[in-house]
Formats: structure tokens, C-alpha cells, sequence
């Protein structure tokens, strides 16, 4: 595989880095389920600081958290406030170095997580 395919698009770099969270839609278990991978930032408390006091808050020190969840795709396309997920795989990464191990290990480029709003995934 290509060195550019494990590196971040410097928008999603920026975006973590602003504790924003990334999500992609990888392929189910079953036709009627619905997968997604989300990675979520660390420093939550502090970016709704800077956010009520106007800023964003950069942080090339984050850690993450890295989750495949799996859903019952019927779950999803109403406003179930239950969407039942099932966690089926997870791993923290200390920092981006680490992250970037971990979607190797997964075999999920960084370049196709989008964020999480513009996914379907409930998160």
C-alpha cells in the first residue's frame, strides 16, 4: 500500500486536532445491519471551554478512542432514541502516531473517514 493512502488529509488532521470526531461506514455482518468505525479525541471538557468562551481549541497531543460499532439498520433511519448498538471491536491511541497503527491494523485508510455529522452513524 501507498505511504500517501496512511497519512490524513490535512482537513481530518485539522479536525481531530480540533477534537472533532471521524466516522466511516465499513461493511456489516449481516444485508439489514449498518457498521461504522468512529474515532473520538480526547479533551472533551476543554473544547466545550474554549467553545463557551468562543475558541476552538487545537491539541496535537490528543489521544483517541478508536470503536467499530454495528446497528440495526431500521434503528438508524427513524429517530430511534435506542439505536442498539453492539461495540464489537475498540482500541485507545495515545496519540496520532498510534491511531494511524491502529486503522493499519483495521486496514481503514485514514482518507475515508469523514465526519461523523455527514455519516448516518448515530454517534
Amino acid at each position: 500500500m501507498d505511504h500517501r493512502e496512511w497519512s490524513w488529509p490535512a482537513p481530518k488532521l485539522a479536525a481531530l486536532r480540533l477534537g472533532r470526531r471521524l466516522a466511516v461506514l465499513v461493511p456489516a455482518s449481516q444485508p439489514h445491519r449498518w457498521s461504522f468505525v468512529h474515532i473520538v479525541p480526547s479533551g472533551r471538557s476543554a473544547d466545550e471551554a474554549a467553545l463557551r468562551a468562543g475558541a476552538a481549541r487545537s491539541d496535537a497531543g490528543r489521544s483517541f478512542l478508536v470503536t467499530h460499532w454495528e446497528y440495526e439498520s431500521d434503528r438508524l433511519e427513524g429517530y430511534d432514541q435506542d439505536p442498539a448498538g453492539v461495540r464489537l471491536r475498540h482500541a485507545e491511541a495515545a496519540d496520532e502516531s498510534e491511531l494511524l497503527a491502529v486503522l493499519r491494523d483495521w486496514r481503514l485508510p485514514p482518507a475515508g473517514f469523514d465526519y461523523s455529522w455527514d455519516t448516518v452513524e448515530p454517534g
